[in-house]
């Protein structure tokens, strides 16, 4: 499944009546029945890894599960017996704001406006369309309260460049196909409130199974997306790189409030305050999509604030100029001037003190 974007090692909660003791190799035996009969399986931590092979999570599953770390988009993540699939969906991002000002904004730019509507709206908005498209009846649906623990959990544990009000729930939905067999989404519901804006996403996870081991499999899997095992480096060194990027967009930000504070202190406000793609940012199929946003987003704001992104050739170090002007230089002191001549190099400038200035190149 989606690791959302998932620490030190959680504390795992102990379920009654699925933790039957411990192996000689410390996995666990887990009941695959409702009640004290049934048959038992012997549980492992599976281990989920990013694109360089590091461990961001384990989670205990059924030593039968196989994660499957090359696969094909829709293809599943986890396979098992019994026609045991869990397949991952991608994430869904939405924007709002009541700010006028923003609104309009945005719609010139063409980005849609959605609040978040509620938990019943989302099912009826989003899964019930989707899920008919593929055949399904919708069943009910309801919270999943350890599994929202640790999406709160997580997400608690990520930088935050600015204040924000940030609610995770996780959210069961029960499905059943036109034969009768029955179908589980399990919905990741992220809500994030800053001062001007409101982002919201969700990514889902689906489950099938034969019906006589379906019940057995849907209870094993939120099991184990609850009782997770977190590894605290990747979380570190996240935080570490979103808080050199908000110190670097403050600076920044500071040295242009002078030409234009209100305009500028907006969009960077919004800039820095998008916390969906930090907790989505750790599994592989989260990074993927998280750039996009960023360069999607990236480009937004230095549209709004008039900036252009240059770099240095012999470098290859990157900074954020005043648009409009076909040519850029820097000192060595990080000044630049910037020019629309095309016969100008400051080099032969006998007014500026025959300082070396390398000429940037604007990124595309």
């Amino acid at each position: 499944m989606h690791i959302k974007s998932l620490a030190a090692i959680l504390l795992v909660s102990v379920l009654t009546g699925f933790i039957a003791g411990c192996g000689k190799d410390g996995a666990r035996d887990e009941s695959a029945g409702s009640g004290g009969g049934g048959t038992w399986e012997k549980l492992v931590m599976h281990p989920f890894r990013d694109a360089q092979g590091t461990v961001l999570v384990e989670m205990p599953f059924p030593s039968t599960w196989k994660v499957l770390t090359r696969r094909a988009p829709n293809d599943p993540t986890i396979v098992g017996p019994n026609g045991i699939k869990v397949v991952d969906f991608p994430l869904q991002t939405f924007l709002f704001t009541s700010d006028s000002r923003l609104q309009q904004t945005y719609r010139q730019a063409g980005q849609p406006l959605r609040p978040m509507p509620g938990v019943d709206r989302v099912v009826e908005q989003d899964l019930v369309p989707w899920a008919a498209q593929r055949g399904l009846r919708y069943v009910r649906h309801y919270e999943i309260p350890e599994v929202t623990r640790v999406d709160q959990w997580y997400n608690d544990q990520l930088y935050k460049a600015v204040p924000m009000q940030s609610q995770m729930v996780a959210i069961g939905t029960e499905w059943e196909s036109t034969e009768g067999r029955p179908y589980f989404l399990l919905m990741h519901l992220s809500v994030v409130n800053s001062a001007l804006t409101q982002t919201w996403s969700y990514f889902c996870s689906g489950l099938e199974a034969e019906p006589a081991h379906f019940e057995s499999a849907r209870k094993q899997l939120i099991f184990g997306l609850a009782n997770a095992r977190y590894n605290m480096a990747p979380i570190m060194a996240y935080n570490q790189m979103e808080a050199q990027k908000a110190n670097q967009s403050w600076e920044a930000h500071n040295a242009r409030m002078a030409q234009n504070q209100a305009a500028f202190e907006a969009s960077q406000r919004e800039f820095v305050n998008r916390s969906t793609a930090a907790h989505d940012a750790l599994m592989s199929n989260w990074r993927a999509h998280n750039a996009a946003s960023d360069r999607a987003h990236e480009q937004f704001v230095d549209t709004i604030t008039e900036r252009t992104k240059v770099v240095d050739p012999t470098s290859g170090q990157q900074y954020k100029v005043a648009s409009g002007y076909n040519h850029y230089w820097m000192n060595s002191e990080g000044r630049y001037i910037s020019s629309d001549r095309q016969d100008y190099d400051p080099n032969r400038d006998e007014a500026l003190n025959k300082q070396r200035w390398q000429e940037l190149k604007e990124v595309k």
